[in-house]
């Protein structure tokens, strides 16, 4: 199944999906538009990123969760 990665900040209740993430800078790129959201392969692939997202400390503000795409 293809999938995307949401994102919600757990203080704003603010909601985006990842378009990007560069392991090089540290971060994600966000959008609100899922058609403009990063399209992963399967589940598996969406969360090694979620991993990796976790390891940047990008999950200390978010929490992520795998759609559908």
């Amino acid at each position: 199944m293809k999938c995307n990665l949401k994102w919600i900040n757990i203080y704003s209740n603010e909601t985006g999906y990842v378009a990007k993430v560069s392991k090089k800078e540290g971060h994600f790129v966000s959008t609100y538009d899922k058609a403009d959201a990063k399209t992963y392969a399967s589940e598996k692939t969406a969360s090694k990123e979620i991993e990796l997202l976790a390891s940047m400390g990008e999950a200390d503000n978010n929490r992520f969760e795998i759609e559908e795409a």
